[in-house]
């Protein structure tokens, strides 16, 4: 539906469309892809372990001593609890967008797939020109939407909005929810005000302006997969157990077998019971059922343990990361581009905050500390923190931390410093 919409809604803007339609053919494919529920996804099932691998036990906080750094580390706060879906739906529809906005003095954001964004021109890796689908609301079975159209001149960032219904142009107004939303123009900005992160999938054509799904190319195999899975369902089937019986067994000249048991034609007294039951090839159908799923795995790029048991029993550490490096390396691209698309969320959120004069300006940073529990166990992770901090390169508050990741670093050293109050004889276990 978008995807033929998108000439229309480029001239409400007096823009052309540039991208061709296939492009928008298969990113509004990809977003079906992964929402689909009726079967067995498997783009969904790689996202989601992956985003696990990705996300889970990391910490991601904002630094600072200032109210700036304190509104931006609420926004983060709000977006951590998000991340893990955020991230599951980057890596199985290519690419999505965390795009900030202002509303009650409060910085919130909207999360976009890709299927929503028209990139009008970019130089390099950068967008300087782009138009988004902002919201959709469904009223009286009507389908309204607001657009947001951005452009980057000379540091100077302009932002247009404009509404339809279906694709008809409306005034914003018609909407209660949109009525006080304006056109706006901020000076002195780098870069768009929204994070756009897209799976490091390569899309093995020369332009990689959006992003693909984990499975990108692989749909021969999970064909295959499938096929299987049907196979063995059949055999199950297929394999009930039948009784036969001696005709006597039933009620009048014409009664008919149900349940599993069915009237023996020419027996005898001797002959009386016979039991049908064949062999079920379960070895050579889940065989083959691992080997396809290890050959997806393959395909895609992860090690074993996805979709197939990794081999780790009695392996030694180094064994481990050998085994894990694949899925490893592919988290670690992943990390890479979510720690520069947190660098833009955050830069968006700080450029919101001076142009709606949400609080005076102020220093801050991003701090992230990947978590290693997909090749280290968590008791020497833990071990090395304690003896960083023993050496002085690291704070007791990122071992806090790490006992609870949903505390930032300042909620840690607060508690810290509030158990040295409450506990004087713990003072030199906690430096005091």
């Amino acid at each position: 539906m978008i995807r033929t919409m998108w000439d229309k809604i480029l001239a409400l803007f007096g823009k052309k469309k540039v991208d061709n339609d296939r492009q928008q053919e298969e990113n509004e494919k990809f977003v079906t892809h992964y929402e689909d529920t009726k079967d067995i996804n498997f783009t969904a099932i790689f996202a989601n372990k992956l985003a696990n691998y990705v996300v889970s036990d990391s910490n991601i906080d904002v630094t600072g001593d200032n109210q700036r750094s304190v509104i931006l580390q609420d926004v983060l706060k709000k977006l951590k609890k998000k991340l893990k879906k955020i991230v599951s739906r980057e890596i199985g529809t290519g690419g999505v967008l965390v795009v900030p906005y202002v509303a009650n003095n409060k910085i919130n954001f909207n999360v976009i797939t890709q299927n929503r964004l028209n990139i009008n021109k970019k130089i390099g890796e950068d967008i300087i020109d782009c138009t988004i689908l902002a919201e959709h609301i469904v009223r009286d079975q009507k389908n309204y939407y607001r657009w947001a159209d951005y452009t980057l001149e000379n540091g100077n960032l302009y932002i247009k909005y404009r509404a339809t219904v279906e694709s008809s142009p409306i005034s914003m107004e018609t909407v209660i929810e949109w009525a006080n939303i304006k056109d706006i123009a901020i000076t002195n900005v780098e870069r768009m005000p929204f994070m756009y992160i897209k799976s490091p999938v390569d899309n093995r054509q020369e332009n990689d302006d959006y992003g693909v799904p984990i499975t990108y190319g692989c749909e021969k195999q999970i064909s295959k997969i499938m096929h299987t899975l049907n196979q063995i369902e059949r055999e199950y089937d297929l394999k009930e157990v039948f009784v036969g019986a001696n005709e006597s067994m039933f009620k009048g000249p014409g009664a008919l077998p149900s349940n599993g048991i069915y009237k023996k034609i020419n027996s005898d007294e001797t002959d009386f019971w016979e039991v049908f039951d064949p062999a079920f090839r379960d070895t050579p159908l889940f065989n083959k059922l691992m080997n396809e799923c290890s050959m997806l795995e393959k395909q895609i790029g992860t090690s074993e343990g996805i979709l197939t048991k990794a081999e780790t029993k009695n392996a030694t550490a180094t064994e481990i990361k050998k085994i894990l490096k694949d899925t490893f390396d592919i988290c670690d691209d992943i990390r890479d581009g979510l720690e520069d698309g947190l660098k833009d969320f955050l830069y968006a959120c700080d450029v919101l905050a001076n142009y709606y004069n949400l609080s005076p300006q102020g220093e801050y940073e991003l701090s992230t500390d990947w978590s290693y529990s997909l090749l280290e166990d968590s008791q020497q992770e833990f071990n090395q923190l304690l003896q960083g901090e023993a050496r002085g390169v690291i704070k007791k508050a990122e071992i806090r931390q790490y006992l609870k990741p949903h505390e930032n670093l300042k909620e840690a050293q607060a508690v810290i410093d509030e158990i040295k109050k409450e506990n004087p004889s713990t003072k030199d276990l906690l430096g005091g």
